[in-house]
């Protein structure tokens, strides 16, 4: 028998996201689970051109950033699913990928749900992939959601 107690879907907003969003929330509602949704704002070293400059960005422009993004959180997902589910909602800021697997892990997340661009090539080794970095160290399952393809929940 499965059991989900708790699904962790991160989200950058992007067109991937949200379709992997609508995989979260359904598997939420079919196994009554916490649904927890997070947002990894880049650290200043990471949004810095080079991490050996003395450019950080200005704090003023962070917590902008954060206020705009937790406004955004709040709106994920949509009223409808968040009716009758539990909800956590969390922003955090760092490297993408290890705020994600730690999170995971601190809150006993039984899966995660994330979106991938499917980038290959070029884009792939230069961008990297946040997915396939959480899937290679996650301690919990993870199901990624690739923007083409065979799709299993349709939005409704």
């Amino acid at each position: 028998m499965i059991r989900l107690k708790k699904i962790l879907f991160p989200t950058d907003f992007s067109e991937p996201a949200v379709q992997a969003e609508q995989y979260a929330c359904a598997l939420a509602e079919q196994f009554d689970a916490e649904l927890h949704i997070l947002n990894v704002i880049s650290d200043a070293v990471m949004a810095s051109p080079d991490p050996a400059s003395a450019y950080v960005i200005p704090v003023t422009t962070l917590e902008e950033v954060h206020a705009a993004v937790v406004e955004a959180l709040a709106k994920v997902p949509a009223a409808s699913v968040s009716a009758n589910r539990v909800l956590r909602r969390e922003v955090r800021v760092g490297n993408p990928f290890l705020e994600i697997v730690k999170y995971a892990e601190e809150h006993d997340i039984d899966l995660l749900v994330i979106g991938t661009h499917g980038r290959t090539g070029l884009a792939h080794a230069l961008l990297g992939s946040t997915a396939e970095r959480i899937v290679r160290k996650s301690k919990c399952p993870v199901m990624t959601v690739h923007p083409r393809g065979h799709q299993f929940v349709l939005p409704e």
